[in-house]
């Protein structure tokens, strides 16, 4: 059996689209002028990115999640738009019938997080949900996945997100990570992508003690 890390934005969830519309909306609130999709995509994905002041043009902000203090723009726009992923229900499901100890580690605000799952009905799947806090440093800083590991069961471990840092999160971790490349071609992808549900599931299945 093995422990298996999930993030949530991007990996499970359809979510960038509603990040981009949230931030588009505060800015109009705010008066600032629009910004490109592509900069809230670069921002959202890329380490040492001050979010907060490419979002919001603040240089002071103090929380580790550029959505604490907007909740509830990014509420609206999951609620309008979110949806998960083909086959990732399904997925889940089938980890649970093999016994994974399945946890999900997300940049988004911990309170958030399980009201987001129950919405989508996935939430019965994880063993330990968690989020960034005051006291929880947000990826590529490898605080969630060794808080979840220290009451992991398995000796095995993988990292599954969508961008470099949660790539960075699991080299800092120690442990394998598989990438989701939900809109590429499979003759495209490197050996730790992954494109389709199925194709997470044989690359979960690898990881698995062989006895």
């Amino acid at each position: 059996m093995i422990n298996v890390i999930f993030d949530m934005d991007g990996t499970l969830l359809d979510s960038e689209d509603c990040i981009c519309a949230a931030v588009a909306e505060i800015r109009r609130d705010k008066n600032l002028p629009p910004l490109p999709k592509e900069t809230i995509q670069h921002a959202i994905h890329t380490p040492g990115i001050n979010c907060a002041q490419v979002f919001y043009g603040i240089d002071n902000f103090s929380h580790k999640s550029y959505k604490v203090g907007f909740e509830s723009y990014f509420k609206k726009h999951y609620e309008q738009s979110a949806k998960l992923f083909e086959g990732v229900r399904e997925m889940l499901q089938t980890c649970k019938v093999r016994n994974y100890f399945l946890a999900l580690a997300s940049n988004a605000p911990h309170n958030g997080l399980e009201p987001i799952l129950q919405k989508h009905g996935i939430a019965q799947y994880f063993d330990c949900i968690i989020g960034t806090n005051p006291n929880m440093e947000s990826k590529p800083n490898p605080m969630m996945i060794d808080y979840i590991l220290q009451n992991a069961p398995f000796t095995q471990s993988v990292f599954v997100g969508n961008c470099a840092k949660d790539e960075g999160a699991a080299a800092n971790a120690k442990i394998p990570y598989l990438e989701a490349k939900w809109d590429s071609d499979e003759k495209t992808l490197k050996d730790n992508e992954f494109c389709t549900a199925k194709e997470l599931l044989a690359k979960l299945q690898a990881y698995e003690p062989r006895f």
